[in-house]
């Protein structure tokens, strides 16, 4: 799985699996699930992420065990 903020689009990408999209599906305005051409999901965007989310911070981990919570304090980039 991959998580990815574009910027310059102001999009939120989920990926869920590495394969190609082949149909989309848009439940809700700006929210867009991805699918394979066998059905499965592949993916999420969450266009104007910054109005949605808090991307500032992300959590990684096992819910509710042990949580790593990035900030843009520690960001590598």
């Amino acid at each position: 799985m991959n998580i990815v903020y574009f910027r310059e689009m102001d999009a939120l990408y989920i990926e869920l699996k590495p394969k190609d999209a082949e149909t989309a599906w848009e439940p809700a305005p700006g929210i867009t699930i991805n699918y394979a051409a066998n059905g499965e999901p592949v993916g999420i965007q969450i266009d104007q992420a910054s109005e949605r989310v808090d991307i500032d911070r992300l959590n990684i981990g096992n819910f509710p065990g042990t949580v790593e919570t990035l900030t843009k304090q520690n960001q590598t980039h």
